[in-house]
């Protein structure tokens, strides 16, 4: 008996010490916990002293808490302040709350809104408080006035995002080149704007580069206006309008530098457009120097045959808008040799270099079988003036074709990828004009290029086909 007395207390000890080695082993494989969802809320404001959208208030702090904790990022480049103050408030943020302090006078009977765009996100996700904007008045009610649109570089018909809106008064017409606006707004990825919490009064739209001045103090910047003032209302149609250079590149002063001239004293040298010995049906055949050039009558370049037979009805002259380029104009022939002779004295330079010796180019035109033909369909030119075809590589117009029917066949176009784009011509001169705002020149929209969403593939000894209906 006392045998199985202490046989038992000593099998229950050993069995609840495996008992326990077995618990803290299950205890030590601890699976982590899966988190969750990935947060994807942004921050919002649950608190605001004055109170969000508060009136008759003149504060020279303003406090703003958030959800959870925050940070800011590119202050200066995103927060806009209207209408804008002569000293721009200082912004901080700290943990979970942002405070403005307010340095200028404000002015009576007035709503003002601080605009954050992106630069408020929450600090564990970066999780963005999309264009958060804080509102107040020191008057007894909020401005509900709005004005919207879109901008467009008149040029491409591309979007430009660094350009900014601005409004001024419609009783200063000098205000845009002198005044810095009350009032700006960015343009989003599409090129929209919109200014809210207006007062219900008229505005000059203009558009301008988001520099410093935002003044146009400048001809060479891009810049866009409206003809007429815009009443800011509670609905408005949606405006457009078209950024322009005034100032364009064939207007620059042609400069005489002595230092480069100098340096290309002893030598005369020449590029051909050529594609390696063969010249395109559709373009001239130019010779490109280092320096400006003069032809020679006395000693005149000649387009020949191959037995040096001079042909007719060529021309070759110094490129009116490039004078170190010397242009060779002909209706050249599929698949024709031809040969240009170059005399020795045909050519000077401004440094009066002439070439070492006479030269004598070969050249082969390139066969129709190298190029491709399109059949083009379009709809709805009737409501359009004067439309113009443009086909563009790289935004350079390659090729252009008024639109005078609906349906006809281009029969020369070389393979590759063509970007559409429509021009409405309305001086009928076949190139895109820019316009002009001040600076002696008066007033003068530019004209508008629309880009299709159809492109154009041409394909060599092929016949190619376009339809589409313009879209503006």
């Amino acid at each position: 008996m006392m045998k199985r007395t202490v046989f038992i207390p000593f099998l229950l000890k050993t069995l609840m010490a495996l008992y326990l080695v077995q618990s803290l082993v299950s205890c030590a494989n601890i699976v982590p916990p899966s988190g969750g969802p990935r947060d994807s809320i942004p921050p919002y404001r649950v608190w605001a002293k004055p109170k969000d959208s508060a009136i008759n208030e003149q504060p020279k702090e303003i406090l703003v808490m958030f959800n959870e904790y925050i940070t800011t990022t590119s202050l200066q480049e995103n927060v806009v302040v209207s209408p804008s103050m002569k000293t721009n408030p200082l912004i901080e943020s700290n943990l979970r709350t942002i405070r403005i302090r307010i340095k200028d006078s404000l002015a009576p009977n007035t709503t003002y809104s601080i605009q954050f765009g992106n630069s408020i996100k929450d600090v564990n996700e970066g999780n963005v408080a999309q264009n958060y904007t804080y509102v107040f008045s020191t008057g007894n009610y909020i401005d509900s006035g709005r004005i919207q649109g879109n901008v467009r570089l008149a040029e491409s018909g591309k979007i430009d995002s660094t350009l900014i809106v601005v409004l001024q008064p419609i009783n200063n017409d000098t205000a845009i080149f002198k005044n810095k606006p009350l009032y700006y707004a960015k343009l989003n990825g599409k090129g929209n704007f919109g200014f809210d919490f207006l007062p219900f009064s008229q505005f000059n739209v203009f558009v301008l580069p988001n520099d410093y001045t935002k003044k146009y103090d400048d001809s060479t910047k891009l810049f866009a206006f409206l003809n007429a003032p815009v009443m800011a209302a509670r609905t408005k149609d949606s405006l457009k309008l078209y950024a322009f250079q005034s100032y364009l590149k064939g207007e620059k002063k042609k400069t005489n530098n002595s230092k480069q001239q100098k340096k290309n004293a002893a030598i005369f040298k020449y590029t051909k457009s050529l594609e390696g010995k063969e010249q395109d049906l559709l373009t001239t055949l130019s010779l490109n120097f280092e320096a400006p050039v003069n032809l020679n009558d006395s000693f005149p370049i000649v387009l020949a045959d191959t037995l040096n037979k001079p042909l007719k009805d060529f021309s070759v002259k110094v490129d009116s808008a490039n004078s170190n380029k010397i242009m060779v104009q002909y209706n050249w022939i599929p698949s024709a040799n031809y040969h240009l002779i170059l005399p020795q004295n045909s050519i000077k330079d401004t440094n009066n270099n002439f070439l070492i010796k006479s030269d004598t180019i070969a050249f082969i035109a390139k066969s129709k079988a190298a190029y491709g033909s399109c059949v083009v369909r379009i709809s709805n030119i009737a409501q359009f003036t004067n439309p113009v075809l443009l086909l563009t590589q790289d935004d350079k117009v390659k090729f252009s074709f008024p639109l005078t029917q609906s349906n006809f066949t281009i029969k020369l176009l070389p393979p590759g990828d063509y970007q559409i784009k429509i021009l409405e011509d309305k001086n009928k001169n076949g190139k895109w004009d820019t316009g002009q705002y001040g600076f002696g020149k008066g007033k003068m929209q530019p004209e508008i290029i629309w880009i299709q969403s159809t492109k154009l593939n041409i394909r060599a000894d092929w016949e190619n086909d376009l339809n589409f209906s313009i879209n503006n």
